[in-house]
């Protein structure tokens, strides 16, 4: 007997193509993994009738199965990014990606209906011994969120929220993926422009956070799992702290919150091999909090919906595509 200690955890993916909830190629390293949180519902469907003359449950029955979870790291590139504000396209220059917004209308990987890259998620426990493993595959994963966040002094983390069609366990050998040794993206080569072109260098901390609002597919098919994910509404924001500076507090306030002017803004980050630019266009401060304390430096929150986001990247990975 032995336990299973979390420095042998490993959780990778692999890219879906052709077929939905069907994985294809090599695993693939997501960056400095940091937790992963799966949910499995089984959704046990508890019945009583009458009849039974007693007051408990009578008898069990299996409901839907639902897998969702979450996943956060501190990213090296920015694949999961680009799964989900929807397409990645690659230039003629290697290294060099565009992330364009999908609607319900476009098509990925050839896979009909399907708007949003779908992947494969493997989560690992290895103890040592092949037929002793902990592994769990969630196939049919697609980003239902992802919130990135640039804080002081911190590297730079990625949050994932995922919706997945299916789970399959085993015990047998864990597959080892080589890890990428780039360094982390850090704050201290980052900036938020509001507007483009006019860096917020008061800023202490800011998130940009994507949401596809999934629906899983469940219908009356002969299976319990989900056929599909559906993406609804598509929503961005961004959250921001400043310390309160003569240079800008006026601005933020009264032209763009009270004032209500609509303005592009931009988040500029620079990593150890690499560079990302998030362009958000049409965007509109929804909320600000600028309280007044009893003692220490003032702060100012910000709350903003961009309208569309487009980002490119440029890095030593030729392509981000699985294909």
């Amino acid at each position: 007997m032995s336990k299973y200690i979390s420095d042998q955890n490993q959780l990778v993916f692999t890219y879906e193509s052709g077929t939905y909830g069907t994985g294809s190629g090599t695993r693939q390293w997501i960056g400095m993994v940091q937790d992963h949180t799966p949910d499995e519902n089984t959704n046990v469907i508890q019945i009583r009738y009458q009849g039974s003359t007693n007051r408990n449950v009578d008898t069990f029955e299996d409901g839907n199965l639902d897998y969702t979870g979450t996943f956060s790291y501190y990213p090296q590139d920015w694949k999961f990014l680009g799964m989900a504000i929807g397409s990645v396209g690659e230039t003629a220059t290697a290294g060099s990606h565009c992330f364009t917004e999908t609607n319900n209308d476009d098509t990925i990987y050839s896979i009909k209906g399907q708007s949003l890259s779908s992947f494969t998620l493997e989560d690992s426990k290895n103890n040592g011994t092949a037929g002793s493993n902990f592994i769990r595959t969630f196939n049919g994963c697609v980003v239902n969120s992802l919130a990135t966040t640039w804080t002081q002094g911190e590297p730079v983390s990625c949050e994932v929220d995922y919706l997945a069609q299916s789970d399959t366990f085993s015990s047998g050998t864990v597959t080892a993926v080589t890890p990428t040794t780039t360094r982390p993206y850090m704050y201290s080569n980052a900036l938020l422009h509001l507007p483009s072109g006019t860096a917020l260098t008061n800023a202490t901390e800011f998130t940009f956070n994507v949401n596809n609002n999934l629906e899983g597919g469940h219908y009356i098919n002969g299976s319990r799992v989900i056929a599909e994910s559906l993406p609804i509404n598509r929503d961005y924001e961004v959250t921001a702290t400043v310390k309160m500076d003569s240079t800008n507090a006026k601005t933020l306030y009264d032209q763009y919150f009270i004032g209500g002017s609509v303005f592009n803004m931009m988040i500029e980050s620079i990593g150890a091999a690499g560079s990302i630019f998030v362009i958000m266009s049409g965007c509109k401060m929804s909320d600000m909090e600028t309280p007044s304390p009893v003692e220490g430096t003032h702060d100012q929150s910000l709350t903003i919906i961009p309208k569309t986001v487009t980002a490119t990247v440029e890095d030593g990975i030729v392509n981000y595509n699985g294909w």
